[in-house]
């Protein structure tokens, strides 16, 4: 699961203004990768685990293709892990 940050709605509706990872550590929340999205004033969290149910009004999942934001905050390298994260994982389940 993907998600993005809000810093607007954090901050101004929420009054959270501590630091994305850090409100994302503190919720418990796991992430292979967070790219932060100036224009937007947000942050992308990519592959996370253990989100809660609900989520903070400031959090929302995300349907994106890391493919997508190559040169948005990411390289190549990253968009292709964050893409095969789940398919790494399970194949490493397959070779034990």
């Amino acid at each position: 699961m993907h998600l993005r940050y809000c810093l607007m709605t954090a901050n101004m509706d929420c009054k959270e203004m501590r630091h994305a990872q850090i409100v994302m550590k503190e919720l418990g929340i796991s992430y292979q990768h967070a790219t932060p999205q100036s224009m937007s004033e947000s942050w992308q969290f990519w592959n996370c685990e253990n989100v809660p149910d609900p989520l903070p009004p400031y959090l929302s999942q995300i349907d994106a293709d890391p493919l997508n934001y190559i040169g948005y905050g990411l390289s190549k390298a990253d968009a292709v892990k964050i893409k095969n994260y789940k398919k790494s994982e399970d194949s490493a389940q397959e070779g034990k």
